[in-house]
């Protein structure tokens, strides 16, 4: 057998056993536990678009997108086409109000 056939035959039954051992579901704690961790990933991550939009925690989708509209009007990146270093601010912070926005249009449907 050459070495390289030996090494693909190690790998694959590493593979075969890590997967075996630590991503088996049959036990009902993991998957509760698996099932926390996403939804605290996702209220922190709501949190931080909550902070992003400028709207208090909780607030519905119509404050959400007021401010949204407001914010877009005022850090729009067209306004500060004559400043190079305001411009690229305007990009990056357009940017993650319109993740922040289609998170919270994504939950609202």
């Amino acid at each position: 057998m050459s070495l390289l056939k030996r090494i693909k035959r190690i790998i694959e039954s590493n593979i075969k056993y890590k997967d075996e051992k630590e991503f088996s579901f049959e036990n009902e704690e993991n998957e509760k536990f698996s099932e926390n961790i996403y939804e605290t990933v996702v209220d922190e991550n709501s949190k931080m678009y909550y902070d992003i939009l400028e709207v208090e925690y909780g607030a519905d989708f119509k404050k959400i997108k007021a401010s949204y509209k407001k914010l877009l009007k005022k850090y729009h990146p067209d306004f500060y086409s004559n400043d190079s270093e305001k411009y690229n601010k305007a990009v990056l912070l357009t940017k993650k109000i319109n993740e922040a926005y289609s998170f919270f249009e994504r939950k609202n449907l």
